[in-house]
């Protein structure tokens, strides 16, 4: 549900403490996926070290900073991310 729509002469709402409680949440996904992306590279910069780019536990942490990524992208593009 949408609660903030665009005018002439900006934005407005007919609900504050809903649209900030969605903002603030909104906020805290990307802070969390930004974060999330520090850890994945991290553990797959450990499983690189002991070759072990190939196994299982490699893939699913790629396949999940892929992801991550594309989010975090389209955020990006619609001026969500700082």
């Amino acid at each position: 549900m949408q609660l903030v729509r665009k005018t002439e002469n900006g934005y407005e709402t007919d609900d504050m403490q809903a649209a900030l409680k969605k903002l603030a949440a909104l906020e805290a996904l990307c802070e969390q996926t930004q974060a999330r992306q520090t850890e994945l590279s991290a553990r797959m910069a450990e499983l690189r070290a002991k070759g072990k780019e190939k196994s299982v536990q490699f893939r699913e942490l790629l396949a999940e900073k892929l992801t991550n990524g594309a989010v975090l992208s389209a955020l990006s593009a619609h001026g969500l991310l700082d």
